[in-house]
């Protein structure tokens, strides 16, 4: 992932121009962030062997803390009972991005984090409920809808909101896309994709299934959900989740988190297409501190 997006910023001719569209209309603080992102995967690309070592102090620092702290907290309490912090997961995947960072939703207004909390979630990509649960305890009184198109993952978050005695999260074994289709999933854990991109890295190492899709504009006319928030990581498949989720998001302006470090595209050209709908989102970019250059970096809009 961070090879393709260094070599497509170390060697393409439109490089330049689609940087100066990703960062434009931001603060200079997001401006810095992205850029600091852009140029390691660019030094990275152009080191013989595609490495660079430049943590700053504070990286430094959240490293040790992940070391020390966050992964010698986790505790087994039977064969298929995982704790970290209260949470509760039926296999050792707690995410340092999710459970220690909390999405990074408190770069966030407060005032955006209040309609967050005042109205449902939409969960993209619910792997095993390990998002859908941080958001039930820590960020919304009302509903939760967590739609994971793999069976097997399924179960787990089955699994998952029976051990946090989950109420407000709604499990949805369907993917969300651009138009209701069954569509073939390579299946890996928390990487399983649609993505054609992704499909292709990963053909030796993937078994696949075939998965509902529906539309997220058909899933909240159908149910009359207002909606507050929504989190997007489908491996690659987020443009065409926007596809199908265009009315919610221009009637209804959720805050949303929209993973972009799955590819060359997602990266530079989701921004564009959200600011392209004029519907006054200011955007931020985050990415946790994970020891890696861009995986988990994403888009945060929210409306004023």
């Amino acid at each position: 992932m961070s090879l393709s997006l260094g070599e497509y910023i170390a060697t393409s001719p439109d490089s330049a121009a689609k940087i100066i569209a990703l960062v434009r209309n931001i603060a200079p603080q997001q401006a810095h962030n992205v850029l600091r992102v852009i140029e390691r995967l660019k030094q990275s690309y152009l080191h013989p062997k595609h490495y660079i070592f430049s943590y700053d102090k504070d990286e430094v620092s959240a490293l040790c803390e992940i070391e020390c702290t966050f992964k010698r907290d986790i505790a087994q309490l039977a064969p298929k009972v995982f704790m970290y912090n209260g949470y509760l997961l039926p296999r050792n995947h707690f995410e340092i991005g999710v459970f220690l960072y909390k999405h990074g939703l408190n770069i966030l207004e407060s005032s955006t984090l209040q309609q967050i909390r005042n109205k449902d979630i939409i969960d993209v990509g619910g792997f095993i409920g390990d998002s859908a649960i941080v958001f039930e305890r820590e960020f919304c009184d009302k509903t939760i809808h967590s739609f994971e198109a793999t069976q097997a993952n399924f179960k787990l978050m089955l699994q998952t909101l029976a051990l946090n005695q989950s109420k407000r999260i709604v499990p949805i074994n369907k993917g969300l896309g651009a138009k209701e289709e069954q569509r073939e999933i390579s299946v890996l854990g928390s990487g399983s994709t649609m993505s054609k991109e992704g499909r292709e890295r990963y053909k030796d190492t993937f078994t696949t299934e075939s998965a509902h899709i529906i539309t997220l504009d058909d899933y909240v006319a159908e149910n009359n959900i207002e909606v507050g928030f929504i989190k997007v990581d489908i491996e690659g498949f987020e443009q065409a989740f926007l596809q199908g989720a265009i009315h919610t998001i221009k009637s209804q302006k959720p805050a949303m988190l929209i993973s972009i470090y799955h590819n060359v595209s997602d990266f530079f050209d989701i921004k564009p297409l959200i600011e392209s709908w004029d519907l006054g989102y200011t955007f931020k970019f985050y990415k946790p501190t994970e020891g890696n250059i861009s995986i988990e970096m994403a888009l945060y809009c929210e409306v004023l």
